[in-house]
């Protein structure tokens, strides 16, 4: 599954879906749920704690944290793959940030996007789902695999 920068900010933020995006990104951390992001939405994270009047220490905590995710990977985009999203831009009419995201999932085989962002509804290859979708404990799909 791919989390969008808007699953961070909430939390960052203290926005309304903080809580239950708070105890999704813990899933994560642990390890219990594997997820990708990419460099990119982590540094458009930056730039929104920023203008929201965040910190450099804010900022290096946050970075910091993401050390500590055992099932979070971050891919590193290219400028290939930047100008690739720009297909899935004219293609599925999306801002640049998401079709980013949509580039990485199908070149990942990802299907899942944890997101508040309804934009990806309109895609149709993509399931938006939201920490409150995964906060039931009987759904395993999302699980890590039992080595």
């Amino acid at each position: 599954m791919f989390v969008d920068s808007s699953i961070f900010l909430e939390v960052e933020l203290a926005q309304e879906h903080g809580e239950a995006s708070k105890r999704f990104l813990k899933r994560v951390q642990k390890g219990e749920l594997n997820a990708y992001t990419t460099n990119f939405h982590l540094d458009n994270i930056v730039i929104v704690m920023e203008r929201y009047g965040r910190s450099w220490r804010d900022i290096a905590v946050f970075l910091t944290s993401l050390l500590q995710y055992k099932g979070l990977s971050i891919y590193p985009l290219t400028i290939y793959d930047r100008i690739k999203a720009t297909e899935i831009m004219r293609e599925e009419n999306l801002d640049f940030d998401d079709a980013l995201a949509a580039y990485v999932m199908k070149k990942l085989g990802l299907k899942v996007i944890v997101s508040y962002d309804t934009d990806f509804d309109k895609v149709s290859w993509i399931k938006r789902k939201t920490p409150e979708d995964l906060e039931d404990p009987t759904k395993t799909l999302f699980q890590r695999p039992a080595c």
